[in-house]
């Protein structure tokens, strides 16, 4: 996701997840365990190839915010 997102030009604040990065299987559940703070209603943290957090709103797929991954 993240090395195709910045070839495509979606990967920052404002862009598009693409519904294949919107699965479950990128959807982040224990928000807490990742020591990220609640999702608004209407959001959900998806985790990127490279571990950073991004807060996307479930129903367009807009990035609200990317939190880098601490390497």
């Amino acid at each position: 996701m993240y090395d195709q997102g910045r070839h495509e030009g979606w990967y920052k604040k404002g862009g598009h997840v693409p519904q294949a990065y919107r699965g479950r299987q990128y959807v982040v559940t224990d928000w807490r365990h990742s020591h990220l703070r609640q999702p608004p209603r209407g959001y959900h943290w998806v985790r990127s190839d490279n571990g950073d957090f991004l807060l996307v709103a479930i129903t367009t797929g807009v990035i609200a915010s990317i939190i880098a991954a601490s390497h």
